[in-house]
C-alpha cells in the first residue's frame, strides 16, 4: 500500500472513530519534548500539570464533528498514535471494510455505555467515559428500594467490562508498540 492510500485510509477510519480522542480510550494525553503546553492551551486543549508534568485532559476540545481542528499543530502523542486497526490495515491484516465494521460495532457499544451512564442519572459532563463510569459505580444503590437501578448497574458494568476488553484487544496498541 502507497502513502498517499495510506493516509486517505487512516483520514477515513478515524473520521469514522474518534475513540482515541473522544474520552473512549484515553482519560489524558501526556505531553512530550517539543509540546508547548502554553501553545496547545491557547489553541484550546485542556492542559493540566501535576508533580510538574503537563498533560491534555480527555475528551479533547479540538475534536470538533469527528475531526481535529488543530491537526497541523496536535501534540507529539497525537501524531505518533495509530491504533490496532490502523495498523491491520497498513499491514494486510485487515481491509477497510473490517476496520470500519470493528469501528461502528466498537462506538454502538460506546453509546450503549454511555445511555447506561445517563439512565444511571449521570448526564454529560465533558469527562472521559471511563471516569463518569467511575462516578456512577461508586454511588451505592439499594437493590431493595430501587431494583430497576440496580439492573441498570448490571447492564452497565458488564457493557463496560465489553467495552474495555474490546478496546484493549481491538484498539489499543500492545505494549511497546507504539
Amino acid at each position: 500500500m502507497n502513502v498517499e492510500d495510506s493516509t486517505a485510509i487512516a483520514s477515513r477510519l478515524c473520521a469514522a472513530c474518534g475513540m482515541c480522542c473522544d474520552g473512549t480510550m484515553f482519560q489524558i494525553v501526556r505531553m512530550q519534548p517539543g509540546d508547548s503546553a502554553a501553545e496547545l492551551g491557547r489553541l484550546g486543549l485542556k492542559i493540566r500539570c501535576r508533580d510538574g508534568e503537563f498533560f491534555m485532559e480527555q475528551p479533547c476540545s479540538a475534536l470538533k464533528e469527528m475531526k481535529c481542528t488543530i491537526y497541523e499543530k496536535r501534540p507529539t502523542r497525537c501524531r505518533l498514535f495509530h491504533c490496532q486497526q490502523l495498523r491491520r490495515v497498513e499491514t494486510g491484516d485487515a481491509t477497510e471494510s473490517e476496520a470500519t465494521a470493528m469501528i461502528v460495532e466498537t462506538r454502538e457499544l460506546v453509546e450503549c455505555v454511555r445511555g447506561l451512564i445517563e439512565q444511571s442519572g449521570l448526564r454529560e459532563d465533558g469527562q472521559a467515559l471511563p471516569e463518569r463510569f467511575e462516578r456512577v459505580m461508586a454511588t451505592p444503590v439499594d437493590v431493595k428500594l430501587e431494583p430497576e437501578m440496580a439492573a441498570v448497574r448490571e447492564d452497565l458494568g458488564n457493557a463496560m467490562q465489553k467495552l474495555r476488553m474490546r478496546i484493549n484487544r481491538e484498539f489499543r496498541p500492545p505494549p511497546g508498540a507504539e
